[in-house]
């Protein structure tokens, strides 16, 4: 069985500066913070940026968790939208790389990206300025940053007890 590429993702150039304003918020608490991008399936333009809440949300200086019960109702969310989940996002207090935690323990399945937005207390609004890496068989890879097309995107919040509009 042979798998088609993921379609490279693209996103409203918007939705860089709603994501840094997001980290930023958190950053300046000194925690780290996240979310997960989707788009309609089988396409790569995202449609729909959601943020993690509070419930089953772990936020620290140093790691971004979010529980299995609140991704599970992201992942519903998704599915009741004909949607697919192509990336996250998260951030760091310092550089865009992924860390071994990111690395070993996050969503490690063929095609998704994972972009680090570094500097969480200033992060850059530009994607451009992030890290970006797919997963393959192979482990990660530097990849890169989303196409900038469209402005129109919906943006809502998850966490255990749902998925909310913002």
């Amino acid at each position: 069985m042979t798998t088609q590429p993921s379609p490279r993702l693209a996103l409203p150039a918007i939705a860089g500066h709603i994501i840094a304003e997001e980290v930023r918020q958190f950053g300046q608490r000194g925690v780290e913070t996240g979310g997960f991008l989707l788009a309609p399936r089988g396409q790569g333009t995202v449609t729909v940026m959601a943020f993690a809440g509070e419930a089953g949300i772990i936020r620290e200086h140093l790691l971004f968790q979010v529980s299995a019960l609140a991704l599970d109702q992201l992942f519903g969310f998704a599915d009741q939208r004909s949607c697919w989940i192509p990336a996250q996002f998260h951030s760091h207090t310092a550089g865009p790389f992924l860390s071994i935690t990111d690395q070993q323990l996050g969503l490690r399945v063929n095609g998704f990206t994972s972009a680090v937005i570094p500097h969480f207390a200033n992060p850059p609004a530009k994607m451009t300025g992030w890290g970006w890496w797919r997963y393959s068989s192979e482990g990660w890879a530097p990849c890169q940053p989303p196409q900038i097309i469209g402005n129109d995107m919906e943006v809502v919040t998850f966490d255990e007890e749902g998925v909310h509009a913002q």
